[in-house]
């Protein structure tokens, strides 16, 4: 099985851009003319078989394997078939955008690469960030106008809703014995004598802080955690709490009402999403643009696992 895209207007320039481009690349592997992906099936081992042609360059199942590790990381076989499956779609969009790349003149700057940490052995990830930077530059002069702003605001008031919050500061030790000593210091001291005594005893990785913790909405601590600390008020030091942890001494610092974040305080990230949404759009469209003009050939049967077709 195989689909196919042909574009007969584009696909001379296709093979011009490619060669040039790809010629010293270390990925993708360049086949003879005239032998058929069907043929190199046949003859060859697993890793080799073609499962993207675009123009004149074949890529192997061994490419996109590579593809999927720099990806993911860890192993290739602990994915199953549907994620390798949106994986490999994705491959086949990086690919199609970097004729693309290639086509406007995209390359990585020697800042870029050094801010990426790539080694001489990173053709994939170095394709990944030239389609990336070529996304980039698609939407460069996309801007977010105020009124947009303000309409996703008022139209989405639970995603700035913030529910009851507690900050919470705590020592933790390995035994009930010391727990209870300290909770007895503890229980009768002020913020700064709790602090000094998390500093001085506790075990947690936040001793250093003063027992700092942090702020926390139900749902984010352990249940018998969250169940002494949202029961206490302002200041209050909880008893001994037991956990596979250990033994704990919360101390509640502030409690936090249920609020609404302000507009000013959310339009930042607001329009941060709505640029990102453009960006997509817009990557998507030309995506579909290449896809009708461009000559390629995708071999899913030729993958090292049942490939599940999510298109329509």
């Amino acid at each position: 099985m195989s689909w196919r895209r042909r574009g007969p207007g584009q696909a001379a320039l296709l093979s011009a851009v490619l060669w040039v481009a790809f010629s010293t690349a270390a990925c993708g592997s360049k086949k003879p003319a005239g032998k058929t992906p069907s043929t190199e099936r046949d003859a060859a081992p697993d890793g080799d078989r073609i499962v993207l042609r675009l123009g004149v360059i074949s890529y192997a199942a061994a490419d996109f394997s590579r593809y999927v590790r720099e990806t993911v990381g860890g192993a290739v076989q602990e994915l199953d078939a549907a994620a390798l499956s949106n994986l490999f779609d994705r491959y086949v969009d990086d690919k199609i955008l970097l004729v693309a790349a290639v086509e406007h003149g995209v390359a990585l700057s020697t800042e870029e690469e050094k801010a990426s940490l790539l080694s001489s052995d990173s053709g994939p990830l170095v394709d990944k960030l030239r389609v990336e930077k070529y996304i980039r530059e698609l939407s460069r002069d996309m801007a977010v106008e105020d009124d947009e702003v303000r309409t996703y605001y008022d139209g989405q008031p639970g995603e700035f809703s913030l529910p009851e919050r507690v900050q919470v500061s705590q020592i933790l030790v390995p035994t009930e014995h010391e727990a209870v000593e300290l909770w007895e210091k503890a229980r009768f001291s002020d913020e700064e004598g709790f602090r000094a005594l998390a500093r001085a005893q506790s075990v947690g990785p936040e001793a250093s802080e003063g027992g700092e913790m942090g702020v926390f909405q139900r749902g984010q601590l352990p249940a018998d955690m969250e169940a002494s600390v949202f029961a206490m008020t302002d200041g209050e030091v909880s008893p001994v709490v037991e956990s596979s942890y250990g033994f704990h001494i919360f101390r509640l610092d502030k409690k936090f009402a249920p609020e609404q974040v302000s507009f000013e305080d959310a339009a930042p990230s607001i329009r941060q999403k709505l640029l990102g949404r453009k960006a997509e759009a817009v990557a998507a469209r030309r995506l579909e643009e290449l896809k009708k003009s461009l000559d390629w050939d995708v071999f899913p049967d030729n993958l090292f696992f049942p490939y599940q077709r999510t298109d329509t």
